[in-house]
């Protein structure tokens, strides 16, 4: 049976603002979450969330990664669109198969876990990842959440590793690795010195697919919502904002925000580890198209986000970089000249329009939820 939750939420204000650079645990800091990690581990009950769409053998095999793990959660939830049959059938299979096999067999296989299936009507990330959050936050007989893209599988410890951070209280996030797969073959990226960091002035560093001198446990501002975990409850008191558009991109980066404001720390631990094994466009224009929509819904979403978050000098830091410096993924007036000298014949003038059409829209966005929180 799939289950249905409302597909609306009530916009919850946050008046208090973070400066960034400041803040963050200290190297005493660090030490102490290296310490908690190496000591004597707990066994909080987990959950795993996957938000799904019409990729039925990625999800199969992403099911059966969570089924393997060493530490098995308590249950599993798995957010539909409403017309996504195949994803239905299979979640409905998967778990008709497992119920009739012996019972012996189940309890070597994880079969014993409990799976569940939230539908959501709104198509994009952040109503699923919204559902499913409200699937779990009352959720009492479980202690962690850990979220997991459909088309991506856990590596056999994943569940354990991640919990064992929750044993410092103060620990409300722990993100992890993500390793990216093309064509069936990692993809070799260029290493990195900082992950999960944040500007004074909005710049966002997420660098949590790429390798780089990370190679223990340390305090981060942000995560990727195709691996983390995050503890319950936290969950009952943070809002899933509605506001970001499209694929959602940045609406964790607002939930990290939130979490850090609760007085809890995020952690990014390299070992916990996923592999993403992304879905192939079925065409050309598809994948074209989806560039296009990439670029705006970027533009929108982080001017929104960070106008929301960000001190007043940090607003105006912000509108003065990301309007006229850029970014390789939304250009500014700077960029675009830079892209036309560079490489005159290259439609960066659609990139550009693109860009600053996302930013406006994320101003009056901003504009619209400030006038809401203050009535």
């Amino acid at each position: 049976m799939v289950e249905r939750y409302p597909s609306a939420a009530r916009l919850e204000s946050v008046d208090a603002m973070v400066e960034f650079g400041e803040g963050l645990p200290t190297d005493d800091a660090t030490q102490l979450f290296h310490a908690v990690s190496a000591g004597r581990p707990t066994h909080p009950e987990a959950a795993v969330l996957i938000p799904t769409y019409r990729r039925p053998a990625y999800l199969e095999r992403c099911l059966r990664s969570v089924l393997r793990q060493t530490r098995r959660p308590r249950c599993i939830v798995v957010v539909v669109r409403d017309e996504d049959e195949a994803s239905i059938t299979l979640v409905q299979r998967f778990r008709d198969e497992m119920l009739g096999a012996p019972r012996a067999e189940r309890v070597l296989s994880g079969s014993q876990v409990e799976i569940r299936m939230v539908s959501v009507a709104l198509p994009g990330p952040v109503w699923a990842f919204k559902q499913g959050v409200e699937a779990l936050r009352t959720r009492e007989d479980v202690e962690l959440v850990f979220i997991i893209d459909d088309d991506a599988e856990a590596e056999p410890e994943w569940i354990e590793r991640g919990s064992r951070h929750f044993a410092d209280p103060t620990v409300g996030i722990v993100a992890g690795r993500i390793i990216p797969y093309k064509n069936g073959a990692p993809v070799d990226l260029p290493p990195v010195k900082r992950v999960g960091a944040i500007t004074w002035y909005g710049r966002y560093i997420g660098g949590f697919e790429q390798p780089g001198g990370v190679r223990a446990p340390v305090p981060v501002a942000g995560f990727q919502g195709g691996n983390v975990a995050i503890r319950r409850a936290v969950l009952e008191r943070i809002t899933v904002d509605p506001h970001f558009i499209g694929y959602g991109i940045q609406f964790e980066l607002d939930i990290a925000f939130q979490v850090r404001r609760l007085g809890y720390h995020i952690l990014f631990d390299p070992e916990c580890r996923v592999h993403h094994f992304e879905a192939p466009r079925a065409v050309r224009e598809e994948a074209r198209e989806d560039i296009r929509r990439l670029i705006y819904t970027y533009s929108h979403n982080h001017t929104y986000l960070m106008l929301k978050h960000l001190s007043p000098f940090g607003k105006l830091a912000f509108l003065l970089y990301f309007f006229v410096l850029g970014e390789q993924r939304s250009l500014g007036l700077l960029t675009a000249l830079w892209e036309a000298l560079r490489a005159p014949r290259r439609s960066w003038g659609e990139a550009l329009r693109l860009s600053l059409a996302g930013k406006w829209q994320g101003l009056r966005t901003y504009w619209r939820w400030r006038a809401a929180t203050r009535r």
